[in-house]
């Protein structure tokens, strides 16, 4: 289903199909003013196509315009905190830029039996989709926890291997020590002027899918569901809102101390190219003979893994 989203309306539970176990949803969102119903404050400010094609540039560095355009911005909720066969990626949420418009597509797994289906439709979708993914500390456990399930599942995981930009490391690069921490809805209201009213905390998340498995005809449960998938969309949201003020930061910043740190940005990025280049330039010198010879199994790890000489997180 296809919505078009303004601030008065309320999150829903996506519909979908019966027998997949899984349901999905699109929702369109203008650029300019309209902001979800958990946060409070002015509206969200997303930035439109030349204005993103610019802030890739600067928070990443240079790719093929078509690319940037086609960026991937990506938010997972899950039953644990870490990458153990039990953690179990229960919504996943992409925004990605449409015209004027922002499109939010959102996944909820409502029955296990649905996981491989889902996957499946999720890493179809990444892979149409063929842009950079964007996320926030999605180095650390977004992706590795959903390449583990596809692996898990028998599905292909370099959909989620290519280029990668990390939002977290340049948050950290600009504004540490600025405000209390880094975390999204701290940066949400220091840097973009909105408060979340109503959330659910991140804590209580893990939870609600085993919940609603057990009773899932419970209004209470249902209810637990819907704030996780209002949750998401916040947070897919909120992540081109704030890539475009870090990308405004850096063009322009306000005092020394931040004319500094957007010197430090762009030695990162220097820095990256060029152990990329170094890196792309040693594997085409190498020949058979001198390239270690790897098992089959380290070998199908290897491709089913990251490919170094294309993904990139920036700061790492």
């Amino acid at each position: 289903m296809v919505r078009f989203q303004d601030e008065r309306a309320a999150p829903t539970l996506p519909r979908g199909e019966a027998g997949l176990g899984f349901v999905h949803e699109v929702t369109r969102w203008p650029c300019r003013g309209a902001r979800p119903p958990l946060l409070v404050g002015r509206g969200l400010e997303l930035p439109g196509p030349a204005e993103w094609r610019a802030a890739f540039t600067c928070l990443y560095g240079h790719v093929e315009r078509d690319m940037s355009e086609r960026a991937v911005f990506l938010d997972l909720e899950s039953t644990g905190l870490g990458h153990g066969a039990g953690t179990v990626a229960f919504v996943v949420g992409l925004a990605t830029l449409d015209g004027d418009h922002w499109q939010i597509e959102q996944w909820l797994l409502t029955r296990l039996s649905g996981e491989v289906a889902l996957l499946a439709d999720l890493e179809a979708r990444v892979r149409a989709l063929g842009g950079p993914l964007v996320t926030f500390n999605g180095a650390s456990f977004d992706l590795p926890l959903l390449r583990g399930r596809l692996r898990r599942c028998g599905l292909a995981t370099d959909a989620f291997a290519g280029t990668h930009l990390d939002l977290l490391p340049v948050a950290r690069r600009l504004w540490r020590g600025r405000g209390p921490d880094c975390r999204l809805t701290t940066l949400e209201r220091t840097q973009l002027g909105v408060q979340r009213y109503g959330d659910i905390a991140g804590r209580a998340i893990p939870e609600v899918f085993w919940t609603a498995l057990r009773e899932p005809h419970e209004a209470r449960a249902r209810e637990a569901v819907r704030r996780v998938v209002g949750h998401n969309l916040v947070d897919v949201l909120t992540m081109p809102a704030l890539a475009g003020a870090m990308a405004r930061t850096l063009a322009a910043p306000g005092d020394p101390e931040l004319v500094q740190r957007a010197v430090d940005h762009r030695n990162a990025i220097g820095r990256r190219a060029r152990e990329a280049a170094a890196l792309h330039g040693a594997g085409r010198a190498a020949t058979p003979a001198q390239k270690p010879v790897a098992d089959a199994s380290s070998a199908a790890r290897t491709a089913q893994d990251v490919d170094l000489r294309r993904v990139a997180h920036l700061g790492s």
